[in-house]
């Protein structure tokens, strides 16, 4: 282990990685480049947080609008998008799955689908507290491919060659 912290990424300015940190170094940027900064924040932030209480709908918004200002408002928008509507797609397999076994019994049905729904609901907004958290700190978040299908591109795509 080094004693070094990790390199930050500044949102806004692609995958390059700057060793630099600091507030001297903040100063040094200028206040257009901070202000640019924390917009893009802003926007990656509301994401997640319009999908805990609207779903996918804010964060289509700010991935439609925002996909072009910067490569992190993009990956953020997607992820959060990403992670709502895969949440919503289990959503969907729970109330089928209460249906067909509401066939049997109610008590069936709210006893097998209720605890799944509730279970894949705390773990999807989980991740979009964890998504919040890494766009704060200017970072990508990575979440696993059984709760965040990918939907939506989280980044342009590359031109095919034959």
């Amino acid at each position: 282990m080094t004693s070094e912290p990790p390199p930050e990424v500044r949102p806004g300015r692609g995958p390059e990685v700057q060793a630099e940190r600091g507030p001297e170094v903040q100063a040094e940027r200028g206040p257009e480049v901070q202000a640019e900064r924390d917009a893009e924040v802003t926007l990656a932030t509301l994401g997640y947080l319009g999908a805990v209480f609207t779903g996918p709908v804010i964060p289509l918004g700010i991935y439609l609008v925002g996909r072009r200002i910067s490569p992190f408002t993009r990956y953020h928008a997607a992820m959060a998008l990403n992670l709502s509507l895969t949440g919503l797609l289990y959503a969907v397999c729970c109330l089928i799955l209460g249906g067909v076994l509401l066939l049997d019994s109610l008590d069936a049905a709210l006893g097998v689908a209720l605890p799944i729904a509730v279970w894949l609901w705390v773990c999807t907004v989980g991740y979009l507290v964890r998504g919040i958290g890494a766009a704060n700190r200017g970072e990508r978040n990575a979440a696993p491919a059984w709760i965040c299908a990918r939907i939506v591109r989280t980044s342009p795509a590359q031109a095919v060659t034959r």
